[in-house]
């Protein structure tokens, strides 16, 4: 148990206090009338911000969506593969865990992920840098909606522990018409691909199904010395499934039901040779069932009001690898299991003219188990897997006041967060947007950032499970119960223009400061990978994205993101994997889509890599080829590094440690009835 002292000057607090106090939304006459009117219509709060999430929630930040027509037209098979096209986004593998898919906004994987606004970040599961969420998890691209991503900044319930980097929030659909839609693709490497969708309403009910299972066999690449190589047991299989239901009782109340299943098998390629000169098939699997019950009052009102209960299932198994003489007997030597359940409540109100008020509260109780056998052939002591079991609640109260003074919109939050582990603390977010017209915004934030650690980061340990074959280096994972919280502040900045009704320009830039910055790293002193609070670290970065409208056949959106990352890790440490995936990041996609084609090519480069850790900077090419048939029918292709670019995901002292996919294709079809 950590109990913490707050020590903020008076300045600061009064300061931050007053403009939580004050803040954006709501109209003035006129044409800003007017916008509000569209808004409401809408169902959103707020008509004042370009940057307004679906919930209502106005961001003074760079915010970057993915619609649904935009994952169909580019046939995106994950969320994970959606966001890695996204600008000042990337995602990677898990530093010290392939198996993990790890999203970083801003160059920082301290990222909070909703869905429908629920919190999904986990206690348990991720011993590698700092994220707390797996993509692998995430729901299936069908039932999307649409997915924000919150660059830098968070506000209101996306405000909290956990988020330094941003916050990303996947809103489901809600079924509408009546529609079945099946969708099948096979491709080199026994790569396929099937998902099938139900949706309707009727008299006051609506519902929405997807699910379907997906397979690559192995993970095919172009090595750095431009061999063309296979990645020994890195095959991956997905089963997925989404159900939503919603009932409308009345034109202002309403209940929705939703439940999610999901599970992924990864090889451990990381083994490959590492400790296990036999190279056996060390294998991964990933479970999760989620549930969520949310009632909507005011549903018919701009302003609405929600409650919401979920539960969250999240599991893992390490299995005995094939050619063990225990693998029969124990096919599991390490299972960990994450059981949460929530509680969130949000409101609004329209206090006066020019200002509303929302205010909310959420309720998390996390449970880590852990079942664990002795894994006899290769350790010796006691056991392999992480050897704790603990819990932790969180509640967190918050106010987010909008108000504006004619151009000038002001936004603030504050925010008391109490959590069993590390008692009380105060966090505040505060924003200024100045429209001077309706084409020009400019925006500025500061938010105080407060991550507390993980249970894994605290209590994980199995150090006594060392090789047997000690010049391997490897005794074990221990976690670290004195950690201190992260702590720090995190400042956004930028603008929005809008050219013309067919172009658009955006630039933010971003800077943050955190002391006790938390790391796993390799004790030379034992032996063990640990974790430990390191001096400081410093970011800042920018980024620059624009989209123009050729014609009503031809568009190009492209974007530019800058970032640095500097660690203070103290003397005598020495790290495996660096954070920067690189420094200088352009993505660039050009689409032309008519009645019968919806064709892109899209062009990512990564300059300025660290070559301690890199092979070297990288060029890559996409394609995604789509023909409609007649209304029923269509059919695409999808081609990924066209070029067969030679590059990695993630750098690590053996270079080309982890490397990137190299060319590969996908052909399939889709009915839609």
């Amino acid at each position: 148990m950590h109990t913490r002292t707050q020590k903020h000057t008076a300045a600061v607090l009064t300061a931050l206090v007053l403009l939580s106090l004050t803040g954006t939304v709501l109209a003035a006459p006129g044409k800003d009338a007017a916008r509000a009117d569209k808004a409401a219509r809408a169902d959103k709060v707020s008509a004042f911000t370009d940057a307004t999430l679906a919930d209502g929630t106005p961001v003074s930040a760079a915010l970057t969506v993915i619609t649904a027509e935009d994952i169909h037209d580019n046939h995106f098979g994950s969320v994970a593969e959606a966001l890695d096209y996204a600008p000042g986004v990337t995602v990677t593998a898990g530093s010290a865990n392939t198996s993990q898919q790890v999203v970083r906004i801003n160059g920082d994987d301290r990222v909070a992920f909703f869905v429908d606004g629920r919190r999904q970040n986990l206690e348990s599961g991720l011993p590698n840098g700092r994220a707390t969420y797996d993509l692998d998890m995430a729901v299936p691209v069908n039932a999307i909606e649409r997915i924000e991503i919150i660059h830098g900044y968070s506000t209101g319930k996306y405000m909290n522990y956990d988020a330094p980097g941003g916050a990303i929030n996947i809103v489901t659909k809600k079924g509408k018409e009546h529609k079945f839609q099946f969708e099948g693709a096979r491709g080199p490497y026994k790569a396929w691909h099937w998902e099938a969708t139900l949706e309707g309403s009727a008299d006051g009910w609506s519902w929405f199904g997807t699910g379907g299972r997906d397979n690559i066999d192995a993970l095919h690449y172009k090595s750095v010395d431009g061999d063309k190589e296979t990645m020994p047991n890195s095959s991956v299989n997905r089963r997925e499934m989404y159900y939503r239901f919603d009932r409308q009782f009345t034109p202002s109340q309403a209940l929705t039901l939703t439940y999610g299943h999901f599970n992924n098998d990864r090889g451990l390629w990381l083994s490959r040779g590492w400790w296990d000169d036999n190279d056996h098939k060390y294998a991964y699997e990933k479970l999760a069932n989620n549930l969520s019950l949310t009632y909507h009052y005011k549903d018919n009102q701009a302003l609405k009001g929600t409650v919401s209960l979920y539960h969250l299932y999240n599991q893992g198994d390490t299995y005995y690898p094939e050619g063990y003489e225990d693998q029969d007997t124990l096919p599991s030597y390490s299972r960990w299991k994450t059981k949460t359940n929530g509680i969130d409540w949000q409101d609004s109100w329209q206090v006066q003219k020019d200002t509303l008020v929302t205010a909310g509260a959420t309720w998390r109780h996390t449970t880590v188990e852990n079942e664990t056998n002795k894994f006899a052939y290769m350790f010796e002591g006691e056991n392999f897997g992480k050897n704790y079991d603990k819990g932790v609640s969180n509640l967190s109260a918050y106010v987010t006041t909008q108000r504006r003074f004619g151009k000038l919109t002001m936004t603030g939050t504050s925010l008391l967060n109490h959590n069993t582990q590390f008692d009380n603390e105060y966090v505040y977010s505060g924003s200024l947007e100045y429209r001077p017209d309706d084409k020009l915004s400019l925006f500025g934030s500061v938010e105080r950032i407060y991550d507390t650690p993980t249970l894994d980061e605290m209590y994980y340990n199995n150090d006594s499970a060392t090789l047997r074959n000690g010049d391997k280096g490897i005794h074990g994972i221990k976690g670290n119960p004195d950690l201190d919280p992260e702590e720090g502040f995190n400042w956004n900045g930028g603008l929005r223009y809008k050219f013309s009704e067919n172009t658009n320009l955006s630039l933010s830039g971003f800077v943050s400061h955190i002391n006790n910055p938390i790391n796993w790293y390799y004790d030379k002193s034992d032996g063990s990978l640990t974790t430990k609070n390191f001096e400081s670290q410093n970011k800042q970065g920018l980024q620059l994205a624009i989209d123009h409208r050729f014609s009503p056949k031809y568009s190009l959106n492209a974007s530019y993101a800058y970032t640095h990352l500097d660690t203070d890790y103290g003397d005598g440490i020495d790290r495996f994997y660096t954070d920067e995936v690189a420094p200088h990041q352009f993505k660039a996609m050009a689409k032309y889509k008519d009645s019968r084609w919806t064709n892109s090519l899209l062009f990512t480069a990564g300059l300025g890599r660290d070559d301690n850790y890199f092979s070297g900077n990288y060029y890559v090419l996409d394609a995604n080829v789509n023909y409609k048939f007649n209304k029923h029918w269509s059919s695409y292709v999808k081609l990924r590094n066209l070029l067969n670019e030679s590059y990695e995901t993630l750098g690590s002292r053996e270079i080309g440690g982890v490397p990137a996919w190299g060319r590969t294709a996908l052909f399939g079809f889709e009915y839609t009835y």
